[in-house]
């Protein structure tokens, strides 16, 4: 029974293809001037190079009117918007993953060598769903467009400008970077907070006690956030006041309070940081 078993998972293995590094062989049409042939081959890297080599990248959806660009900063070798002070792209959506999957995809298969021109327009060519624009250190540019979805809507068909070898990927290829340009990779409006006031640190009972906090949005799109003051964490005696920042932007926000019972009291802002105070 054990060889049975043995026998059967060899043959699950041999049947099934890898998803990195091969595909499936595909018929390939050619054209010449003279003739048409089909030949068998196996679908290479569309373009590839070492993804340390590139240095800026350009990506646009035409139909949407959407366009943004990364650039490498020389010194910490990370990407940044392409723009007067641009911030670097949010490394969480980011990461190595973007520039690897530009760096040399493989086609799901070669599908037309030498395109003729009607067949372009066919795969959507004339009016492409995305161009990318890949810079390299030593100057190589990459001019790539991806026109329609297949029938099935799994895959995209692409080719490099300078040929009209046409190639498709996989829908998800398209989906990720597609993303990046719509749902551009800013830092997400992130809320810091800091340098805690209050003034005075003794009163009388009924006498006001003024409550100050630094409050800074760490990212680099526009937020609103609530602050919250919490007195003794008490979440019964809590009070609230929503501020919207700029990206990066900060601002002093202030609470003014009165205390009717002798004793010692906590401030809290957000629950993150806290000073006393006495009531007598």
């Amino acid at each position: 029974m054990k060889k049975i078993y043995l026998i059967v998972f060899m043959i699950l293995i041999m049947a099934t293809p890898s998803i990195y590094g091969c595909s499936s062989k595909t018929t390939l049409t050619t054209t010449t001037s003279t003739t048409t042939t089909s030949t068998t081959t196996t679908p290479p890297y569309i373009w590839n190079f070492d993804i340390n080599d590139l240095q800026k990248i350009t990506m646009s959806l035409p139909k949407d009117n959407l366009s943004y660009s990364f650039i490498k900063h020389p010194d910490n070798r990370q990407f940044y918007f392409d723009a007067a002070n641009g911030p670097m792209v949010d490394n969480q959506r980011w990461g190595a993953a973007i520039p690897l999957l530009l760096s040399g995809p493989k086609a799901s298969s070669l599908i037309y060598q030498n395109a003729p021109s009607e067949n372009l327009t066919e795969y959507g060519f004339d009016t492409p769903n995305m161009n990318v624009m890949l810079t390299l250190l030593n100057g190589t540019i990459y001019n790539v467009e991806v026109g329609n979805s297949n029938p099935e809507d799994t895959s995209y068909y692409i080719k490099l400008s300078e040929n009209n070898d046409v190639y498709i990927v996989d829908k998800s290829w398209y989906d990720v970077l597609s993303g990046i340009i719509i749902n551009p990779p800013y830092v997400p409006a992130t809320l810091g907070i800091d340098t805690l006031i209050v003034s005075p640190a003794t009163v009388n009972v009924g006498e006001p006690v003024s409550i100050s906090v630094n409050v800074t949005n760490k990212g680099d799109v526009t937020g609103t956030f609530d602050i919250v003051l919490y007195i003794n964490n008490n979440l019964g005696d809590m009070r609230t006041q929503t501020i919207t920042l700029a990206a990066r932007g900060s601002q002093v926000v202030t609470f003014t309070i009165t205390e009717n019972t002798a004793g010692p009291y906590n401030a809290s802002i957000n629950q993150q940081i806290n000073k006393n105070f006495t009531v007598q």
